[in-house]
């Protein structure tokens, strides 16, 4: 009893409407040691009396001159705010100045050292790695652009990286266990930046994940296709910058905290009832399916693959995870709606701070301190990097 109200004072001295409409986080422990957070709703603002997530600046790079934006593909921010675009036409890291003024290209494109084809970044301190799955390929630069070091990693994944807090590189890498084993999870393994493979951790199963699949014969072989039900809950999971990770089944509120993968150091979540989803909401997100399968798949196959009845009448309970510098989780709300995203904050305790509301969707996304940074498309469908900083009212206690 006393833990939770010392949390819920510490809360309560950083924003939101009056102490007397927020909600209570209740700490136990497990039985195997967790601590457990569960929060009965917002514990510093509520949808009323808001934070949310600013614009503070946006821009695209001049047409035709080198700042151009083409196909940015990843994105990074280093402490002193400057932002890192792995662009893609041709390969190269764009460095800009936080308002957008192009300062130096590093790395471009090819094979040789500190050449890359495809790039997914991390920034820690003044190291800047970039992991290429195509060429199976880890590289190391600092923050100026030199050269340091490159080495073969993993293929195929073409997912997010990090450095965590003891410089370890996490490197997302297919299992390697025997052919016929059963899945063990998402693997990462742990590199220095000397290129020097440390270890390797498992996120892990928590549900088995449901998928339309498809095939069809021909003269050339078999083809096969699967693909991820609208609206079903999946794995969720996110790296933390402190080491380790954090995951979840989406079909629940409930997200556990992980150093190794096989450990659970806490468990957190807030009281969640699902939201329903209309039937024509169903029916349009088939039709969606279809056509986006339709350039490789004949829609009559697809049609009876891809059934109605299998798509959920409620929401999971998030779309994905993420957790930012200061170690606050994002949890991204599923939504229909295509404007605007929706999160649901929790600090690094594990408590539920309350929800938060941006007018755009955006694409590649660089968590920081104090807000994101994140690329969409403009109306004239140009890439442009947008930034945001995290604003929440204080409140005084009744």
């Amino acid at each position: 009893m006393k833990r939770s109200l010392i949390l819920l004072l510490g809360l309560c001295a950083c924003g939101g409407a009056s102490a007397a409409n927020l909600a209570k986080a209740h700490i136990d422990t497990l039985p195997n040691g967790a601590i457990r957070v569960m929060s009965d709703g917002p514990t510093a603002w509520s949808d009323s009396s808001g934070a949310a997530l600013v614009e503070t600046g946006r821009f695209q790079g001049e047409e035709g001159t080198p700042s151009e934006l083409g196909e940015p593909r990843s994105i990074a921010v280093d402490a002193q705010g400057r932002i890192y675009v792995v662009d893609s036409k041709p390969a190269t890291i764009k460095v800009f100045t936080p308002d957008g003024k192009l300062i130096r290209n590093i790395g471009h494109e090819g094979e040789g050292p500190g050449e890359f084809r495809v790039g997914f970044i991390a920034i820690r301190d003044d190291h800047l790695v970039l992991q290429d799955p195509r060429l199976s390929r880890t590289t190391v630069w600092d923050t100026a652009g030199t050269y340091l070091r490159s080495w073969h990693s993993s293929c195929c994944y073409w997912s997010v990286i990090q450095i965590d807090k003891n410089n370890l590189i996490y490197i997302p890498t297919p299992d390697a266990g025997p052919k016929d084993a059963k899945p063990r999870g998402v693997a990462y393994v742990r590199w220095t930046l000397e290129g020097v493979a440390k270890d390797t951790i498992w996120v892990p199963i928590v549900e088995s994940e449901k998928y339309w699949t498809v095939s069809s014969s021909s003269g050339k072989g078999k083809m096969m296709m699967s693909t991820s039900i609208p609206f079903m809950p999946g794995q969720i999971h996110a790296l933390h910058p402190d080491g380790g990770v954090i995951y979840a089944w989406s079909g629940s509120y409930s997200i556990v905290r992980s150093m190794t993968g096989h450990d659970s150091v806490r468990v957190f979540g807030r009281a969640w009832n699902p939201e329903p989803v209309s039937d024509a909401q169903r029916r349009g997100a088939v039709e969606q399916a279809i056509k986006q399968a339709g350039d490789n798949w004949d829609p009559t196959v697809l049609r009876a693959a891809f059934k109605l009845e299998d798509v959920p009448s409620k929401l999971p309970a998030f779309l994905n995870l993420q957790v930012d510098p200061s170690g606050r989780v994002w949890a991204s709300r599923y939504s229909v709606d295509t404007t605007r995203s929706s999160y649901d904050v929790f600090d690094s305790t594990g408590a539920y701070l309350g929800p938060v509301t941006v007018p755009l969707k955006g694409g590649s996304q660089a968590w920081t301190r104090d807000g994101l940074v994140t690329v969409i498309e403009d109306q004239e469908g140009r890439p442009t990097v947008v930034s945001l900083r995290v604003t929440a009212p204080r409140h005084t206690r009744d």
